[in-house]
Order: C-alpha cells, then structure tokens, then sequence
C-alpha cells in the first residue's frame, strides 16, 4: 500500500528496530473480526453456526478473528443481532473499560456503536449505558446498531461532548472516551485514510481531544474510571494527550490496564508507560488505550422523567405479549418507551433514542415498533418462524403468508427473532423497517 514519506520516518523512529516488520504488516490483509452478542446466543449455539470460520481473539471475552473472506452484509444471523462485525483489536479498548452490571456507563463518541454495544454485551441489560454521537447521520447508525444488539438500557443522544458534560457532571461510574483521530492504524483497511493524513493532522486531532477528554473527566463520578483511547500510531494524539491531561487533572491518575494483550506505552512520563499499544504485528490494526482513575468516591444521583399516562391498551398488549413486565415505562409526546434502567431527566439534551421503543397509539390500537421485537429483556409469547427462503423476503420487505391467527407476531428465523409481522389470518403483513432493507 501506499504510505507518505513523512508518516513512513515517523513509524521509523517509533518502532525502530521493528519497522521492517510493521511494514510487510501493512502491506498484509487487514484482520477481520466479529463478535457474538450473548444477549441474543449462547456460545454454543453461535459455535455451531460459525465454528468453522472463527478462531477466538484475545481482545474481548466475545470477540473471534473471522476466518472466510465472504460477505456477510445480508447474513440473516448479522441482521437479527447474533453477532456484530468489528476489527479484532478494536474491541481491545471495552475490555481495558471492563463495564459491570450495576454501572453507569457513558460512550462518549459512540458512533457507529461497536464499543456501545460491546459495552451492553457485558453488562448483560443491567445498569444504564448512555451512547452519545455528535453527528447527526453517525447518530442514526449508532441507533440501528444499538437496537439489533436488543439492549434494553441504552440511551441514544445527539450532542457535544460539552453538552453531556453540562447535563451529566460526576455522574457516571465508567466514561468511554474513544476520541475522533487520524486514523492511523485504519490504513490497512480504508487506504483512502492513507491519502487524505498529511503531517499537520495529528496537532490538528490533538487539539479536538485535549477538548473532548475534559468534558469526558466532568462527566465521571469521583473513584470513577475513564478510558481513552485512540486508532492511531503518533505520540502526539496517544502519550503525549494523557501526559497534558494527567497534569492540568490532578486528581487523575493512570492505572495499570490488566489486560495481556498488546505492549506498553511510550514513556514520555512515567505514567504513559502503563498504556496499551496495539501495532499490527501485534495481531490487530492500531490501538492506543489508557485506563485512569479520578480520586474520591460517590455520584450525583440524577433526577428522573416524568411520564405521560400510560395508555391501557400498551399496558394490556405488553400483558399479552411478554412473559415478564419492563420494570421502567415512560411515555413522551404519546410514544411509549421501556427499559431496565430509570429513565433520567436528559434536559435539552437531543434524545435520538431512550432504552427501548415499545410503540404508540394510532387510534384505538397500540401499534408496536421494530424495536419492541429486538428487545432481549423478554422472550415474546406470539411467534411464527420463517424458513431460509422466507426471511430473506422479510429482509427484503417482500408480503409473507400464513394461515396463523389474526395479530401481532415476533418473526423467527432458526427460533432467533429478526422483526415483527402482523397477521390479518391469510397473509403477514411485512413490519421490517424501510430503512433497514437488504
């Protein structure tokens, strides 16, 4: 592949004597990874759908090298949420996180939601997860992304880093603060990436993340832990932000990653030493990850939303239809939302997505939506399976048919839900989003 002169005498003067090695890395095929999402399948119903094609990975307790070079874009196990496409050591930066049941967890640059949902996959629908995204058309694939993992305490915004900030001051127990860079370590994979990186690049992400890290420290609670990290190679926007960060913060201070996975940082203070590094002799693409710890304990609280009247017929349809009730109902503006977590009080905050969007009222009938069935927190009573021929007509929007009652149905496909369907006792009508069509 091609590489600039300029980023080639960096690389030189980082890796020296390994630079001959990470240059035929790079001109090698990048890694491809997945990951099983154990919201959706166990591990040994997912090795005996992919067994053959994975190899596991030792970035994530879910994550695999993906072996076969086949596309998997209208996999039907992709589509339903069994599994999340990510490069392998991409993953690397959720595990250094290393989320809990119980915690709040904030992702600050959440997009397209790798991390996010990785972070759900381990939190196992317990706990409240905030994913915000500052751009508006990233935001809207995060919230795709977040709803196929069928997580049920998610919360999707579209805002600054700053306005999170503002809103959510020391009220996080875990901050992810994937911070927009270079992208040195995507060359491989995107060489377009290669073309448009010029020397003056790094100063210019450095400055932006110097910006997003401290909202990222407002956010976090007292004994809390922050991550950063970053998929580039330089000093400038990896070592040498946490070693301005760690100066103008007193109170934070950098912890040792416990993870075996990857090398140890460059020493431009001592502290930067306990980062991780991931090149791709390394077996992964371009990871800089920094655990830190801010001094104290305890957190605001949160006030919490105020709901609309719950209509009858959405609390007598959720009777019928799930095998156990969301423990959160929250209606706003007459959509009605469930979730695991308490639905906090968000402000002026761009709300794209509050936990999980059961429906609405059309009428005198609740009509639920595409995200009630991806929902993971309750296996849906009513269902109906389709054969490998059928759910790729969903996929596809195509009319279905059926002789089942009239109603509602989740959609199954191998007993895995992949949307819902409504029955008029002759023909299914098709509910899988316009939007989301193969």
């Amino acid at each position: 592949m091609i590489m600039k002169n300029e980023f080639l005498t960096m690389m030189q003067d980082l890796l020296k004597d390994e630079y001959p090695a990470f240059l035929e890395a790079m001109n090698q095929k990048p890694s491809r990874g997945i990951r099983r999402n154990p919201l959706k399948i166990s591990e040994e119903d997912f090795l005996r759908m992919k067994g053959d094609e994975i190899r596991k990975s030792p970035f994530a307790r879910y994550g695999y090298y993906l072996l076969s070079d086949e596309a998997v874009k209208n996999d039907p196990a992709r589509l339903a949420g069994l599994y999340y496409m990510q490069e392998p050591s991409a993953s690397a930066a959720v595990t250094v996180l290393d989320p809990q049941p119980g915690m709040k967890v904030l992702d600050l640059c959440a997009a397209p939601g790798s991390k996010t949902t990785e972070i759900a996959e381990l939190m196992m629908n317990g706990g409240f997860i905030l994913a915000n995204e500052i751009h508006p058309k990233r935001a809207r694939i995060l919230l795709e992304n977040t709803e196929r993992c069928g997580a049920s305490n998610i919360l999707v915004t579209n805002c600054t880093s700053k306005e999170i900030a503002d809103r959510f001051t020391d009220f996080f127990d875990a901050v992810l603060c994937d911070a927009p860079c270079s992208g040195e370590g995507m060359f491989r994979k995107n060489p377009e990436a290669a073309e448009e990186w010029t020397p003056a690049s790094p100063a210019v992400c450095a400055a932006r993340q110097k910006e997003i890290l401290h909202e990222a420290y407002r956010c976090l609670s007292p004994g809390g832990v922050l991550v950063y990290s970053t998929c580039t190679f330089n000093l400038q926007e990896n070592e040498e932000v946490i070693a301005w960060f760690l100066k103008e913060h007193a109170d934070m201070h950098a912890e040792d990653a416990g993870v075996s996975f990857g090398r140890h940082g460059f020493p431009v203070t001592g502290e930067t030493a306990k980062a991780v590094r991931i090149f791709p002799i390394d077996g992964g693409e371009g990871h800089f990850i920094m655990r830190m710890r801010k001094e104290g304990n305890g957190h605001v609280s949160g006030s919490l939303m105020k709901s609309e009247r719950i209509p009858p017929e959405c609390l007598r349809f959720m009777k019928e239809q799930l095998g156990e009730a969301y423990p959160y109902l929250l209606c706003r503006r007459g959509k009605v939302y469930g979730g695991t977590a308490p639905f906090y009080e968000t402000g002026r905050l761009h709300l794209i997505r509050d936990q999980v969007y059961l429906g609405e009222m059309k009428g005198k009938d609740f009509v639920p939506s595409h995200h009630f069935f991806m929902s993971t927190f309750s296996r849906i009573r009513n269902t109906v399976s389709l054969s490998d021929e059928d759910v790729i007509k969903y996929f596809k929007g195509e009319q279905l048919f059926s002789t089942v009652s009239r109603g509602w149905y989740a959609a199954e496909w191998n007993g895995f839900v992949v949307g819902g369907v409504k029955s008029d006792g002759r023909q299914l009508k098709n509910k899988y989003p316009s939007g989301l069509r193969i």
